[in-house]
């Protein structure tokens, strides 16, 4: 199913939410919350505000699927996103490309507790609404949803990262200041393209517009609206669904297992009562005939051990923690979603080097100690000399890591 096989929900820049059909061109009504939208001829997909569900951009060593979701769930506990009740974060995972020896992944996460009027109980699917839209490559967005101003970078047109940084209406020096520190954090991420321009989605004051092209250092253009992706392909997305919505349907489907267990409990009843003598004399034959495999395969079977034996003797020679890649993800796994970046990364066998930027001393100093206390990487002695203060009252850093004996 793709994108225009669906009808979407998309949140607008006032309270409403827009219904874009399937191939229009444009909206086709607006409703007051996505619950009120109740046509079900087609399937349905809830683009949600970033203040419900956030995407968080990663880049990562390259890795079978299974390793890259340990990865990724390891990356979200790192930055303290925790689904409620202490329970697992509702989240899905989207891989946009390779840059290098690296995988560029995009994660959207909903967040909990999860507004029940966004619920919409017939919906085939959720996710991040600049998600489902068309972004401009190689461009910074800055967009309206419902009130709140959005950042949100994509990697090849394919939404990256975005997250709130202020409300409706904002000066040119606050855009300007999320601008800096927003490119700041893309240029830490190895691999990733270059940013050549700003686009600011809705309508905007003439005078901010005229105000960030003089601060923004880059050029910025204006444009109405972000239309959704015609090309997004979701046959391949997994389900991406508030507990409420997880829990409603499982009930149901409880309810028609149990009807057609019962079912199954009376047909087998009468079956055992006529067949009871046939399986007692089949179960007989299977067990002769199990003890002589159990037989054949006891010494191969000693030898797999063995070799499982000498496996695990080696293990201490094989420790990933070690390797250069997984002590690179783990630190670029501590920096905050901005106001760090990370300029020079050199990795050897027992010590660490670093240089980078912040956006303040608090900000670095946070960066040291989580240095410090992560359950990996305090193997290492950390310490920054003191920091350097810049003009813009940037700080300049270096950090430096020794394997304790």
């Amino acid at each position: 199913m793709t994108s225009t096989a669906s009808t979407l929900l998309i949140p607008g820049e006032d309270a409403s939410w827009r219904v874009w059909k399937p191939r229009a061109s444009a909206p086709s009504e607006a409703v007051g919350r996505p619950a009120d939208y109740d046509d079900k001829s087609k399937p349905v997909i809830v683009g949600l505000p970033a203040t419900a569900c956030r995407s968080v951009g990663l880049v990562l060593p390259q890795a079978d699927q299974a390793v890259l979701g340990e990865m990724i769930e390891a990356q979200l506990e790192r930055r303290g996103i925790k689904g409620a009740n202490g329970e697992r974060p509702i989240y899905r995972w989207h891989m946009l490309g390779h840059a290098g020896p690296n995988a560029v992944i995009s994660v959207d996460v909903l967040a909990e507790p999860f507004l029940e009027e966004l619920a919409v109980q017939h919906a085939s699917n959720y996710a991040a609404a600049l998600r489902l839209a068309q972004l401009p490559p190689g461009q910074i967005v800055i967009a309206e949803e419902q009130g709140d101003l959005v950042v949100a970078v994509s990697q090849q047109g394919k939404l990256f990262h975005s997250h709130v940084f202020a409300q409706r209406p904002a000066d040119a020096a606050t855009l300007a200041q999320e601008l800096l520190l927003t490119r700041l954090g893309l240029e830490s991420q190895p691999g990733l393209g270059g940013i050549t321009g700003v686009t600011l989605a809705g309508q905007w004051d003439a005078d901010v517009v005229a105000d960030l092209r003089q601060m923004a250092g880059m050029p910025v253009q204006v444009v109405d609206s972000l239309s959704p992706s015609s090309s997004l392909d979701t046959r391949t997305w997994t389900e991406l669904l508030p507990r409420s919505i997880t829990e409603a349907r499982a009930a149901v489907k409880t309810r028609k297992r149990y009807i057609r267990l019962g079912i199954l409990v009376a047909s087998v009843y009468a079956a055992a009562i006529i067949g009871g003598a046939i399986y007692l004399g089949a179960r007989e034959k299977a067990a002769s005939a199990l003890s002589e495999a159990v037989d054949k395969i006891a010494e191969p079977a000693a030898d797999v051990k063995r070799t499982s034996e000498r496996w695990k003797s080696l293990a201490p020679a094989l420790d990933p923690k070690r390797y250069p890649m997984v002590i690179m993800s783990q630190i670029t796994g501590l920096m905050p979603p901005s106001g760090v970046a990370i300029r020079d990364l050199m990795v050897k066998l027992e010590e660490v080097q670093m240089k980078g930027e912040a956006r303040d001393l608090t900000s670095a100093a946070q960066f040291l100690e989580d240095l410090k206390k992560h359950k990996e990487l305090n193997r290492f002695n950390w310490n920054m000399p003191p920091p350097t203060v810049r003009d813009n009252k940037t700080v300049s850093w270096r950090i430096q890591g020794k394997q304790q004996p």
